[in-house]
């Protein structure tokens, strides 16, 4: 799957999923990641819509409310639940996932929530041995080498699918 193919899993947040109710400002609402065979998809949920069956459905999920206009628009998961895709994702082969991945590690040790220890080649690939901050484990990340119109892309679709509009 191409890198550009996350464009098609990206929904924006403004609209329930289920009953397609337009969610206000101001208004809390359950933002998933459903994980399909070809990528993953948002979804967000209204209160009302919102299923405890979807805690055990979704790849990821957390609450956030809808900002006021007036508001800048900001990631509206906290580092917990970045940490938490990260290590939900480190271990894929898929090279989608492998760029998603890369670029939320960039993320994570800007934030100084990993820590990057070495790099090591192995069948001509480049692997970064980082180490999650919080509790010490270390990671084997490949770094696929992405160009920069790839970083970009991916950083912006992360964004996409982490933040609300």
């Amino acid at each position: 799957m191409a890198i550009n193919a996350w464009d098609h899993y990206v929904t924006k947040a403004g609209n329930c999923s289920a009953c397609q109710k337009s969610l206000e400002p101001q208004e809390s609402y359950f933002a998933t990641l459903f994980e399909f065979d070809d990528g993953f998809q948002r979804r967000d949920y209204c209160g009302n819509c919102w299923k405890a069956d979807y805690r055990g459905q979704a790849f990821s999920f957390w609450q956030a409310k809808i900002p006021s206009r007036e508001e800048k628009r900001k990631l509206f998961v906290n580092d917990e639940i970045l940490v938490q895709i990260f290590k939900r994702l480190a271990e894929s082969d898929e090279r989608v996932k492998q760029g998603f991945t890369f670029v939320l590690v960039l993320i994570l040790m800007r934030k100084r929530l990993l820590k990057y220890q070495a790099t090591g080649h192995q069948d001509g690939q480049e692997w970064w041995t980082i180490k999650l901050v919080a509790d010490g484990l270390e990671y084997r990340i490949l770094n696929p080498n992405l160009t920069e119109q790839e970083l970009e892309g991916i950083r912006e679709q992360l964004n996409e699918v982490l933040a609300g509009d």
